[in-house]
């Protein structure tokens, strides 16, 4: 009986040994950041005048990805890994939706979404709001952003539609289900890496 329980304590250490080992070796198999949790279910603006709210798009992977038109840099620099990204996904591009979530709604109206969003991707999607959803929407993402010439003030010169937007860039990724999947600070934007994980979270 002794040697019986020893056995199976044995293997049972074994087998939670094994376990753990899998699922480090599993978060090591991923680029991105792990970060497992319900998505906030929010509703929005889409660059076509429509309210999109996000959970429309379950059955699909969704990226969420933050910026402005106006941004010189950083934000150009995003949409245009997700489009590389898009193409290295080939025929399960069709299984993933981007979704673009302005920082900056008091200039980037539909019209203005419209125009420059898809020119990166047709089957992206811009979205705006008032500044009250945007700043609801953030906060339950954790997206952080300042507009400068609010926040350090503005000269002589300033006008009102020239300023610039500190904001945070991570992309987040939504499975299918609904669920904060994996995360990509700057660091991680990568549209083959990206591409790999997205491949494995859809087989």
């Amino acid at each position: 009986m002794l040697l019986s329980t020893v056995v199976f304590l044995s293997l049972l250490g074994w087998g939670l040994f094994l376990y753990q080992y899998v699922q480090f070796r599993n978060k090591d198999n991923y680029h991105g950041i792990l970060y497992y949790k319900e998505a906030p279910n929010l509703t929005l603006t889409d660059h076509n005048g429509k309210r999109v709210t996000l959970s429309q798009f379950r059955g699909k992977l969704t990226l969420l990805a933050w910026g402005y038109t106006h941004c010189p840099d950083v934000c150009i620099l995003t949409l245009s890994m997700l489009r590389d990204m898009m193409k290295e996904l080939g025929e399960v591009a069709d299984s993933v939706q981007v979704l673009y979530i302005t920082v900056d709604p008091q200039r980037d109206n539909i019209e203005r979404l419209r125009y420059y969003v898809p020119n990166f991707h047709e089957s992206f999607i811009g979205l705006t709001g008032t500044p009250q959803e945007i700043e609801k929407f953030t906060k339950a993402y954790d997206v952080f952003f300042i507009n400068h010439g609010d926040h350090y003030g503005r000269s002589e010169f300033d006008t009102w539609d020239k300023y610039l937007m500190t904001h945070t860039s991570t992309i987040y990724l939504i499975d299918q289900k609904g669920k904060l999947r994996i995360t990509y600070p700057y660091d991680k934007f990568d549209a083959k890496e990206i591409a790999e994980d997205i491949r494995k979270i859809l087989s």
